[in-house]
């Protein structure tokens, strides 16, 4: 489930969904929406961080974006199907919920908001379709390499992978098993390559391609 990142050009849009719909608080570890579950609204995110994740085999979890203030996650409801993904409160979050009916009634009424979800539908598919290709083509050591480097930042000198970043959270994002995720960080720890302290890692040297 990719969520949709507003452009300018449709902010009024989202304006005139939010004045439809319920605006609340959820706290972190809550469900927005569970993936099965009748898909009946979409929610626009005004503050906190939520991800979305699928059921993988055996019951493990699979973890497919991170969402953030500005973006909005649901508008597949419109097909009147089940909800394809877990939506998940990792961040305290405020979301304005509006009811399908409320959607449908506005995107009648304004072309230029169905075209915007038109165009959020097809992102979601090219980023869903690299993610499937990266799982199938690039071994988890890589997939690990390429989650540090995309969300690592520069914090005084350094490369640090930001945290709270827990060994589950990192296996659900690439894809992997915990057992073989802190074996991987317990080498890397071990080689001189990373420090983890506090939650965070810190990226001590540039990491080899393989391992």
């Amino acid at each position: 489930m990719e969520a949709g990142r507003t452009p300018d050009r449709a902010a009024d849009i989202l304006a005139e969904l939010v004045k439809l719909g319920e605006t609340r608080t959820w706290e972190p570890g809550t469900a927005v929406v569970s993936e099965g579950e009748a898909a009946d609204c979409m929610y626009i995110i005004h503050e906190g961080e939520l991800r979305a994740v699928v059921a993988g085999e055996g019951g493990r979890v699979v973890e497919l974006n991170t969402m953030h203030a500005g973006e909005f996650f649901g508008e597949l409801m419109l097909s009147g199907d089940l909800r394809s993904a877990s939506v998940l409160v990792t961040q305290r979050a405020r979301l304005t919920r509006i009811d399908r009916a409320e959607v449908e009634r506005l995107v009648g009424e304004r072309p230029d908001l169905a075209l915007q979800l038109i165009q959020s539908l097809v992102q979601r598919v090219r980023i869903l379709t690299r993610t499937v290709r990266s799982l199938a083509s690039v071994d988890v050591y890589g997939r690990l390499v390429g989650l540090f480097e995309a969300v690592a930042v520069d914090e005084k000198g350094q490369r640090v992978v930001p945290g709270p970043l827990s060994q589950q959270r990192i296996a659900e994002r690439v894809g992997a098993s915990r057992a073989m995720i802190n074996r991987l960080l317990h080498d890397l720890d071990r080689g001189g390559y990373i420090e983890v302290s506090r939650g965070r890692i810190v990226l001590l040297k540039k990491l080899p391609l393989h391992w």
